[in-house]
């Protein structure tokens, strides 16, 4: 579900002028009943499961836990905040020189952990992760340490190969 507000001003404008001008804005499912039902029902349930708390308190366990792999040699960064969290992958963590892109160094890292049972998505150098909002820390632990094991078999590979 979205929906769009925007100022008097802007109304005014578009509001003006000719009558055969019109603003169109929507979708044949906007507004529609069983969809504004479905969103009503993902918002109870998201009260009634607490999930908004527990995406703050797990998201800050997770930010903290994810925090602890800047000590791998090729992690450049860890950024972002609760659940939307980023690792950067890196050549050189004092200079921050990013590994050539034919490595593809996010994608190998993603199917190492894949291989492992972790599913994180590869942006070029990046691997990005939002889990759900009903992460446990139990999830945390787990994927922090299987995203380690990917990253220090990925960095193995790369020595091997001669890049770092």
């Amino acid at each position: 579900m979205g929906a769009m507000i925007y100022s008097d001003r802007i109304h005014d404008i578009i509001s003006q002028g000719d009558e055969n001008r019109w603003f169109a804005s929507g979708f044949t499912y906007s507004g529609h009943p069983v969809c504004c039902a479905a969103a009503l029902k993902n918002i109870e349930i998201m009260e009634r499961e607490n999930l908004m708390q527990n995406a703050t308190e797990v998201g800050m366990y997770f930010e903290e836990q994810l925090h602890t792999l800047n000590d791998l040699e090729i992690v450049g960064n860890v950024r972002g905040k609760k659940l939307m969290m980023c690792v950067e992958n890196v050549k050189d963590k004092i200079t921050k020189e990013l590994l050539p892109d034919e490595i593809n160094i996010g994608k190998r890292i993603s199917n190492a952990a894949e291989n492992m049972g972790l599913l994180v998505r590869p942006i070029g150098h990046l691997n990005v992760m939002s889990p759900p909002l009903t992460l446990t820390r139990e999830n945390v632990d787990f994927l922090v340490k299987t995203l380690r094991a990917a990253i220090e078999r990925v960095t193995s590979e790369l020595k091997a190969e001669g890049h770092i």
